[in-house]
């Protein structure tokens, strides 16, 4: 049984053609029902192989999900206490909700919701707590839809994000990136602009990172600056707050680096300019 797992997993990791194959063979079936063993080294390799499945491109994807309790069970795997389990389980969770519909979503915070996620964010152990962020990052894609989660969790996601940033809970700097990526979704939703721009600790956490000497993030602070920065009718009082704590020359700054972080700098500015 695990050398067909391992066969599996190897295949699943190939071509779209051979993905194409696996799903004409149904071989996700076996696995699925490999998952609820007892034994830990199954549900190791086959939640694993089935992660594989779940990516954006494989035409396993949406077959997968039609099946009964399939959200339920990845869902159920991101509390298991085996860490390579919960990994996997936050992979697969992070690819189910990549692009995924409003119904979709719904759906898998009927079943996961956003403070089990955010428990998930608060672990100690980096490979977790970036599947974690990457999953978070997809839920909050939608900008109609951030700001009616934002309106109800809104403090809790805060309270836990914002913290990350701190050089005293030293992160490294992909999971430092990851957090910022969620900002910027949280940046597109009208209102949940406002939530950000009312904890200066933030500002101030974005303000370092737009001097950062790490250009990726650099890039992701400029580019939620700009995000937050976007017309409405209260930019002007976001702007003007900007302005005061130092954003809006630092972005200036930015003109002259690299060509990567000037073109973001040059996409921030122009909304300010836009008054």
């Amino acid at each position: 049984v695990v050398s067909t797992q391992s066969t599996g997993h190897s295949l699943s990791r190939s071509v779209k053609q051979l993905r194409t194959n696996l799903l004409d063979a149904e071989v996700w079936q076996p696995l699925l029902q490999l998952i609820r063993a007892q034994d830990c080294d199954l549900i190791r390799t086959a939640s694993m192989t089935l992660c594989n499945f779940l990516i954006d491109f494989s035409p396993s994807k949406d077959i997968l999900l039609e099946q009964e309790g399939t959200i339920e069970l990845f869902s159920q795997l991101v509390l298991h206490p085996d860490e390579e389990v919960k990994l996997n389980g936050l992979w697969a969770m992070m690819n189910i909700t990549y692009k995924a519909n409003a119904q979709l979503r719904s759906k898998i915070l009927t079943h996961f919701g956003i403070e089990q996620i955010l428990n998930a964010v608060e672990e100690s152990r980096p490979n977790l707590k970036i599947k974690a962020l990457g999953l978070l990052r997809n839920i909050l894609s939608d900008k109609e839809e951030v700001d009616r989660l934002m309106m109800v969790h809104g403090s809790s996601v805060l309270s836990t994000l914002v913290p990350l940033l701190s050089p005293v809970m030293e992160l490294s700097e992909e999971e430092q990136e990851q957090v910022l990526c969620v900002f910027i979704n949280i940046a597109g939703g009208e209102m949940s602009r406002d939530l950000l721009m009312a904890r200066e600790d933030l500002l101030m956490c974005l303000l370092e990172f737009l001097c950062h000497s790490n250009s990726q993030l650099q890039i992701a602070a400029t580019t939620c600056v700009g995000q937050m920065a976007v017309h409405d009718e209260r930019s002007e009082g976001r702007h003007a707050k900007f302005r005061r704590m130092g954003h809006f020359a630092q972005l200036q700054s930015l003109l002259s680096a690299r060509p990567e972080v000037s073109d973001r700098a040059k996409i921030a500015l122009q909304y300010f300019r836009i008054e």
